[in-house]
């Protein structure tokens, strides 16, 4: 027997409605596996069929990209808050190629069980995002502040010094800066490891000097870079910055009302963002905005701290015990040699 599809939809733009004329065909599927890989424990959780392509190579308007996602990845993708996954959870019936099978009714019957407040993928990747797009100016200032005392420290304790040394100083920083923390975090050894965060770049105590100065130089480069970029309008990579607006748009959607509507209501404002229509810095902006917009969602929402584990481990156990029990059972074919 063969891996049963529950459920196949379009995906990307065509699931969004921000397709243009140079968009490709994103398909998403939802499988069974059969019988045999669970029972060899030899599943596979996705399959993937696309083209080859070079570093950097996108696809041309109308290829087609499938993905196919095992039933037990998918819901461990959702009770993460993987936004892939959600996106399918919510996509409506124009985005269902087909009817789909009852285990995806059941799944979309008890989605709520699914979500939770902390939906860890739309808020970690709108803060990457914010970082990485935002022009707001107490970055910029964090980030110069780091790297002038990183310079000193050099100067004064050499090259080789470890940012212990300046433990004393960061801490009085953080204390005057935004964008700028002092974190606790444990290794896989049990130690307990300090590390000064600034700008969403992470350096640990046990770092040199000299390692931490270049990482605050590159930040600064960069902040330099999208100053210049948003003078100029080039070199700026406008599908990206569309994701970030639409997955903090959806994050806000999905911690106030447990649900999140396609076709995008904003989707008009995605596609001129999409397409280098609006300038850069007000784009940059709207990210900074949304992200402190998703965090007070996130403090606010009802939704739970948690997914139903349980419901998850019962449904699937439910699924692969049913597909294996399905399978008609056969005649075992007996060795000469045990005539």
């Amino acid at each position: 027997m063969r891996n049963r599809t529950i459920v196949r939809l379009k995906f990307g733009s065509h699931l969004y409605g921000t397709a243009t004329p140079a968009s490709d065909l994103d398909f998403k599927s939802v499988f069974v596996p059969s019988a045999r890989s669970i029972l060899m424990q030899s599943a596979p959780k996705t399959i993937s069929h696309s083209r080859p392509k070079g570093i950097g190579e996108k696809n041309y308007a109308g290829e087609v990209d499938e993905e196919q996602i095992s039933i037990q990845k998918f819901l461990h993708l959702a009770a993460e808050g993987q936004t892939m996954a959600l996106d399918m959870l919510f996509a409506p019936d124009y985005a269902i190629i087909g009817d789909p099978a009852w285990e995806w009714r059941e799944i979309i019957a008890n989605r709520r069980r699914l979500l939770t407040r902390k939906s860890a993928a739309f808020i970690g990747y709108a803060r990457q995002q914010s970082a990485k797009y935002g022009l707001k100016g107490s970055r910029v200032a964090a980030s110069r502040d780091a790297l002038s005392v990183l310079n000193t420290a050099m100067e004064e304790h050499g090259s080789t010094a470890k940012l212990q040394v300046l433990s004393d100083d960061i801490i009085f920083m953080c204390t005057m800066r935004e964008h700028m923390s002092v974190m606790e975090d444990v290794t896989p050894h049990g130690q307990t490891v300090f590390l000064w965060e600034v700008c969403d770049r992470k350096m640990p105590f046990t770092a040199s000097i000299k390692n931490a100065r270049d990482i605050m130089q590159r930040v600064v480069d960069e902040y330099g870079r999208r100053a210049l970029m948003a003078e100029t309008q080039q070199g700026i990579d406008w599908k990206a910055l569309s994701h970030a607006v639409r997955v903090g748009e959806e994050a806000v959607e999905l911690l106030q009302t447990g649900h999140i509507t396609f076709p995008l209501p904003n989707a008009t404002h995605i596609v001129d963002i999409k397409l280098g229509k609006l300038l850069y810095q007000d784009v940059a902006a709207e990210i900074e905005g949304l992200l402190e917009r998703v965090e007070q969602a996130a403090t606010e929402s009802t939704l739970p701290d948690e997914p139903d584990h349980g419901w998850i481990a019962d449904f699937v156990e439910y699924v692969h015990e049913s597909a294996v029990l399905a399978r008609a059972p056969r005649a075992y074919p007996v060795s000469e040699f045990n005539a």
